[in-house]
């Protein structure tokens, strides 16, 4: 009997079918984890590509941002440098136009490039950049204040005079004239600076160049043996090097005709230094007249050659013309291709001086139009300067010539140039004031006034502060310090040492001198130079007379031999004779007997200190001292008169 096999798994398959089971669940399980891995991976690579893509656009838009504000910072640059150029006197109405095309033009190239496509900004920072480097170069016009502190001279060696004072105009340079001769530089050229090129103009405010004015007249040159040479070449010779004094004459020989036969001197000349030069026409003339040649534009060398090479007889005449040189023939009294006689007619010819020049009214032009206009009627300047305060800086306050007046070609035309309103400086004592005024003839008056706490002979104060502006034609009043006021004491009758002591404790300096006297013992003091009661300055000098007692030669201040009289009792005092009344006074013109601007008042001062002299007041004019003041001062202070003696004061009134 056949078995049937069960169904019915067994223990070990169900086992093994629970472990497939699992491992299924597991790989299932393990196939979630992987797929949301997966889905995790992908949604953070989504998040970072999105977050990469918000950074690029924040980046873009930072740089879009930046660069609308360095636009903004070109527009703004623009329209300053615009604004600038209108207040530039510089500036050519072409420059300005320049200025204003270039504003609208930035104006327009921002507002596209702030609007412009995000992706294509490169363009529009480009752009940007070079307008940028544009103004920067473009600095040395209306910005040229920002670079004032780094600008520098320039090297004018060789370049036109009016170059150099439009140069100095613009950068407020006070420029300097000197002329100079020279060969190698033309006219009106510089020839050299006393400033460095490269100098910074901050360090500078004036610049004196040297002008050329052309070839030196007395300069010496090497002046050959001229013998044999022919007329043509003599000629040559004095043109080329500028001589000036060249005398020739012709006469007869057997030497070839136009031939140098003798001549005065050689060697080393001055250009302006005589040189005779004797010519052989040959051992005849050969003829009886002559066919005039057209002199216009010969030198008044060579007219005068060719009229003594032909004997003919000549003068000349001047006259102004506009187009021939000066020193060059314009025209002849006979025309060109007549014959004339020799040493007959007289052939007269009329040198040019040049051309007329009249004169315009040159205190309404500016430095630059006046440098050009003597430039051009070669002319020379000579500028000076001076204060003004109703006229411009560096606009002319007046010159040597009028409006109309007519001159020639060479003359010297002095400029006066304002230095606008002259301003009080600081000064260091009084020895720095008087320069300064000395320099610019500015009138002062001093006085003076008794001060406890300004030492004697320093400043109180001037009648103008620090920084103001004077005025023209003012005179500035100077308040000196006399310093404490001391009252003298009166010393007379004391001795020496008991008057040293006063005086000098009253605070004045002492100084002796002795003399004889008949009436004052001797050791005692006769007079004193300042009278008792006087208020003077502390620490002046009191000049004090010691007697010597009676003169022993019986001179002026002996006592006399009394003479008998008829009357039996004697006088009990002699009387003393008429001569030693005369006493002698050393006069000191102390400050405070002046009265500054009042002539009068200085005169009764000086009179009333020494009583005893008679004084004799004259009122005379000068210039250069204060009114008040004693013009003779040396004549009379400190030196020593007598009481007989009439002493003349001439005093300033310039009034």
């Amino acid at each position: 009997m056949s078995e049937k096999k069960s169904t019915k798994p067994s223990s070990k398959q169900e086992l093994k079918g629970e472990g497939s089971t699992k491992e299924i669940a597991k790989k299932i399980e393990v196939k979630k984890e992987d797929t949301n891995s997966a889905l995790d991976q992908e949604i953070k690579d989504l998040i970072e590509e999105d977050l990469e893509v918000l950074q690029d656009k924040n980046k873009k838009s930072i740089l879009h941002s930046l660069l609308n504000v360095f636009l903004v910072i070109v527009l703004i640059l623009s329209l300053v440098y615009f604004g600038v150029s209108i207040f530039d006197k510089d500036a050519l109405i072409l420059s300005f136009v320049n200025h204003l095309l270039l504003t609208i033009f930035t104006i327009i190239f921002v507002a596209i490039g702030i609007t412009y496509n995000q992706k294509k900004r490169g363009i529009v920072t480009l752009g940007a950049m070079l307008l940028t480097i544009y103004f920067l170069l473009n600095m040395s016009g209306p910005f040229s204040f920002l670079t004032s502190s780094v600008a520098t001279v320039e090297n004018f060696s060789g370049k036109n005079l009016t170059y150099v004072m439009k140069w100095a105009s613009k950068n407020h340079i006070q420029v300097n004239q000197e002329y100079e001769y020279s060969d190698m530089v033309g006219e009106y050229m510089i020839i050299s600076q006393d400033v460095k090129s490269g100098t910074r103009l901050k360090d500078i405010s004036e610049l004196t160049v040297s002008v050329s004015e052309g070839p030196n007249p007395s300069k010496e040159i090497m002046v050959p043996s001229m013998i044999t040479w022919d007329s043509e070449r003599v000629i040559q010779f004095v043109k080329n090097n500028y001589m000036s004094n060249v005398i020739v004459e012709f006469v007869q020989s057997d030497k070839a005709p136009n031939t140098v036969i003798e001549q005065s001197t050689s060697g080393n000349l001055k250009r302006d230094d005589e040189l005779k030069l004797t010519f052989s026409y040959g051992e005849e003339l050969g003829f009886s007249e002559v066919s005039l040649p057209d002199f216009t534009g010969q030198s008044k060398f060579e007219v005068e050659f060719f009229m003594k090479q032909h004997q003919l007889r000549y003068d000349f005449t001047e006259d102004f013309h506009s187009k021939i040189k000066k020193g060059y023939a314009i025209q002849q009294n006979i025309e060109a291709g007549k014959m004339v006689p020799i040493n007959d007619t007289k052939v007269i010819v009329t040198i040019s001086k040049g051309p007329k020049i009249k004169v315009p009214d040159l205190t309404t032009y500016s430095m630059e139009e006046v440098t050009d206009w003597a430039i051009q009627n070669r002319l020379k300047l000579k500028f000076s300067d001076r204060y003004d305060d109703t006229i411009k800086e560096n606009s002319i306050i007046e010159a040597n010539y009028k409006k109309g007046d007519i001159i020639e070609q060479g003359t010297i035309v002095e400029i006066v140039l304002s230095r606008g309103a002259l301003k009080m400086p600081k000064f260091n004592g009084l020895t720095d004031f008087y320069n300064w005024a000395d320099k610019y003839n500015i009138a002062y008056e001093e006085v003076h006034e008794f001060n406890n706490s300004i030492p004697a002979g320093e400043v109180i104060r001037y009648s103008y502060k620090t920084g103001e502006a004077i005025k023209n034609n003012d005179t500035i009043r100077i308040t000196i310090s006399d310093g404490s006021k001391k009252v003298v004491p009166d010393v007379k009758g004391l001795t020496k040492n008991e008057a040293a002591t006063r005086l000098e404790k009253a605070g004045f300096n002492v100084s002796f001198v002795y003399r004889n006297n008949n009436s004052v013992e001797k050791g005692k003091v006769v007079n004193q130079s300042i009278s008792a009661g006087s208020e003077v300055s502390s620490g002046t000098t009191v000049t004090v007379t010691i007697s010597n007692g009676p003169s022993s030669s019986g001179g002026q201040e002996s006592t006399p031999t009394p003479t008998p009289t008829p009357t039996p009792t004697p006088d009990p005092t002699p009387t003393p004779d008429p001569t030693p009344s005369c006493e002698k006074v050393t006069v000191f013109l102390y400050d405070e007997l002046y009265s500054i601007g009042n002539p009068t008042g200085t005169c009764s001062k000086i009179k009333n200190r020494y009583s005893n002299i008679k004084f004799v007041c004259n009122y005379v004019r000068d210039d250069g001292i204060s009114t008040g003041m004693v013009a003779n001062s040396d004549d009379v202070d400190g030196n020593t008169f007598t009481t007989c003696d009439t002493v003349t004061l001439n005093i300033v009134n310039n009034d």
